[in-house]
């Protein structure tokens, strides 16, 4: 008999037989656990005589059985006994050569509060005192995270995955993977490292809160859902399809974060808990960048476009510095990815270098860049990002970067949706083609788009819808359909252009349905992309420091429609514009500083 702190374990006997049945009826511990394979009374006094036999005989393999005692107190009259109540059984099987293998199970009643742990721990004190055993070796079903919490806390490594290592159970024959982890009699009997949760994060009157994964149907649903907008830039760390991938992958989520990697998000609605996406911070042990972490994100259909990355950025930075000591936070992206790089920059973090050729997803497969962002704890402490090393600058050899903060980044697909009641500013989709052949070959639109093509039908619409998309996806426009809110009809469009390729973009330009004209539609709607192209990053917009129109001197409604919006005249290039009847007219150049954007009324 082995005790302390009022745990005992004992040798079996007659009297526990009522706590093996009961254990041997228990789903839970026939589900994870092979210590106690008894269904019948019979079956329960065989195992019994087994340890009786195995402690009589000391056979170096025969089975050491205990049952795990618990004290209930001291029953009432003179020279009473202390009364000790069974609570589950601890065994180990050596195998004759200084190994053996541990096994143990808790009665449903006494289960979360540490019976496990007190008696392994004690079964261990016998193994590596009195037994010679030199290795301990514990193993259970892969997901049976109790025991491995026991595991843990008495000092077992970390443990690997072996492929069906347990035999299967019930009416599921096939072999199940599990865990295997060791402690040798000279390890020190304390985790080998920190047991870390996931907490959720959230703040006050936020919409949306971070929780973990959870393997039930709802996230599972939402897992295999994701589409091909969130796969092109973060395609190889989400789960593969069916449910056991995804299954897999929510479990590795949790791995990561007991051994102290990283940890992993689930960003949910808060109101109503549905998953709108992931984010991780990982690297967390690094051991070249200690008090560093790396953060990734996606987002789900129904997460996008309410700003949700930047609230969880903000959320699991906050976290990561205060909780982890964490003083400096790195992300790196897809130069291609600008709705991830607005996130990042409203989220506070700095662009630091965009380094060619480096994001690369399939071998053999195409050659992008990787744009670097970084968020310091103290931003005061790093003026600004650091010059190339001595010994780079000694060899006369010039920076790949030259380290300065870059324009803000070029808007690509997605194009956001832009409200200005009562329109909705949105992409393009097929569907729209009739309305732009009426507007587009309206003889007012066509006299100032010369290079409209003639005739202009349904194929040269679809062509403009695909060319709209293609612009967008290369950086280089975004263009809207001016639609009404109500029934979605398309009124006209404008769109927002750079002009060289290295320049931001801030050009606008414009054409209105004759349905839309003399209504200030196209005011409303210009107005609203150019408060979205000037608007601070951290106010979701592009952070532009100038829009500009070119019109045609006679062109008076475009003019006032850009006066309206609030630009004014700068310049004019003289005789540069002709026009689709051969006139040729002055180009009007009009322009808004972001400094001279009225506040919203």
């Amino acid at each position: 008999m082995r005790q302390q702190k009022g745990w005992r374990i004992v040798p079996p006997h007659e009297g526990h037989l009522a706590l093996l049945l009961d254990l041997g009826a228990d789903g839970e511990a026939r589900r994870w656990g092979d210590a106690v394979p008894v269904r019948d009374p019979g079956a329960a006094r065989a195992w019994v005589a087994v340890a009786r036999d195995g402690w009589a005989g000391r056979h170096r393999w025969a089975p050491r059985r205990w049952v795990v005692e618990g004290s209930a107190g001291v029953a009432t009259g003179p020279g009473a006994d202390e009364v000790w109540r069974p609570a589950g059984i601890v065994e180990y099987r050596p195998d004759g050569h200084g190994g053996a293998e541990v096994g143990y199970a808790v009665h449903p009643d006494h289960r979360g509060h540490g019976v496990a742990t007190r008696a392994l721990g004690l079964a261990l004190d016998h193994a590596f005192g009195e037994d010679d055993v030199v290795l301990a070796r514990w193993r259970a079903e892969v997901g049976h995270w109790a025991s491995r919490r026991v595991a843990w806390r008495l000092g077992f490594s970390a443990p690997v995955q072996v492929r069906g290592l347990l035999p299967g159970w019930d009416q599921d024959t096939a072999p199940r993977d599990g865990w295997l982890a060791t402690l040798h009699r000279d390890d020190p009997r304390e985790p080998a490292h920190p047991w870390r949760e996931i907490p959720v994060l959230t703040e006050q009157d936020a919409d949306v809160r971070l929780r973990p994964w959870r393997a039930d149907a709802d996230d599972t649903a939402a897992l295999m859902s994701v589409d091909d907008v969130a796969r092109q830039f973060v395609g190889p760390v989400l789960p593969g399809a069916g449910e056991e991938a995804v299954r897999a992958w929510t479990r590795a989520r949790r791995e990561s974060a007991l051994l102290g990697h990283g940890l992993s998000w689930c960003i949910a609605d808060a109101r109503s808990d549905v998953a709108l996406g992931g984010i991780s911070l990982f690297d967390l042990l690094d051991p070249f960048a200690h008090g560093c972490a790396e953060v990734g994100y996606w987002l789900l259909p129904a997460g996008r476009g309410r700003g949700a990355v930047t609230r969880a950025l903000r959320l699991v930075t906050r976290y990561a510095v205060a909780e982890l000591g964490v003083h400096r936070v790195l992300a790196q992206t897809d130069e291609r990815n600008d709705a991830s790089h607005r996130a990042l920059l409203r989220a506070g973090f700095r662009w630091t270098v965009t380094e060619p050729r480096s994001c690369v997803y399939a071998a053999g497969g195409e050659q992008h860049g990787t744009a670097r962002f970084a968020l310091l704890d103290d931003e005061g402490r790093s003026p600004g990002p650091p010059g190339p090393p001595p010994a780079v600058v000694a060899a006369g050899h010039p920076p790949a970067s030259s380290g300065t903060t870059p324009d803000p980044p070029v808007p690509r697909a997605p194009v956001p949706t832009l409200r200005a009641d009562p329109l909705v500013l949105r992409p393009w989709r097929t569907g729209d083609e009739d309305r732009v052949v009426e507007a587009v070959t309206d003889p007012l639109t066509r006299q100032y788009l010369p290079e409209l093509p003639d005739p202009y039908g349904r194929p040269e619409a679809a062509s403009f819808l695909e060319a709209c998309a293609e612009a967008s996806a290369r950086g280089e426009r975004l263009t809207w359909a001016v639609a009404d809110a109500a029934d979605d009809r398309v009124l006209g469009a404008v769109s927002l252009t750079r002009t060289s390729a290295s320049g931001a973009p801030g050009e606008i330009g414009y054409w209105a349905h004759p349905d839309a004209r003399g209504r200030g539609l196209t005011t409303a709607a210009v107005r609203a992309v150019v408060r979205y192209a000037l608007a601070p990053v951290a106010g979701e917009g592009l952070g532009l420091r100038r829009v500009w129109v070119q019109a045609a001197e006679g062109n008076l409604a475009s003019r006032r429609v850009a006066v309206a919006a609030g630009l004014r005249e700068v310049g004019r290039d003289r005789q540069a514009e002709v026009l689709r009847d051969g006139t040729v007219e002055d180009l009007v150049r009009l322009d808004l500083l972001a400094q001279e954007l009225p506040s919203p009324t």
